[in-house]
């Protein structure tokens, strides 16, 4: 395996699940969407289309991080090549932060599972979720815990210096657009 190319993998696939949520999640926030109804409106079309792509996107990115096939880049499979060459103490505590994080990402796993992956065929999404035990608070703190455990894999805690954004810039920039349309 190649260990430099599945972090790299790991590292692009956080970035685009934390970025694509957090434009997602400006656009439909009980803050942006009230102020900005009247424009979303106005371009319908445009923001009808966004939202869903930068929801299933989200959704994507965020299952490659937690992948359990063998031929996928996801930190599973990086942990298993990393095994040999690490210290025993510095595996034992990154599996165990990954095991603690893998149990608060099943319930949205799951949600993605059945609401955009392979859409339930009796569940609308909002029942997918509401059986499932996680808020919207829960999933943008598990989608951030995963970036932030990425970049420690990556041996850095600055999201930047490895190219994931930090938080809200994307939710700064979104709401900064919908400010200029709103004008």
């Amino acid at each position: 395996m190649n260990v430099t190319k599945i972090l790299n993998d790991l590292i692009n696939s956080a970035s685009c699940a934390k970025s694509h949520f957090e434009v997602y999640w400006t656009l439909v926030s009980d803050i942006s969407r009230p102020r900005y109804i009247n424009t979303m409106n106005e371009h319908n079309d445009f923001f009808r289309t966004t939202i869903n792509a930068h929801y299933t996107a989200f959704f994507v990115y965020f299952a490659h991080l937690y992948d359990p096939r063998r031929d996928s880049s996801s930190i599973p499979n990086y942990l298993k090549a990393i095994d040999a060459q690490s210290d025993p103490l510095v595996f034992s505590a990154l599996q165990k932060d990954y095991e603690r994080l893998t149990n608060r990402a099943k319930p949205l796993l799951i949600g993605r599972h059945k609401s955009v992956a392979h859409i339930d065929i009796t569940l609308t999404e909002k029942e997918v979720f509401q059986d499932l035990p996680i808020s919207w608070n829960e999933i943008r703190s598990v989608v951030y815990d995963s970036a932030l455990y990425v970049a420690k894999l990556a041996g850095t805690s600055d999201l930047g210096s490895i190219g994931i954004c930090r938080d809200n810039r994307l939710s700064d920039s979104t709401a900064h657009l919908l400010a200029t349309l709103s004008k």
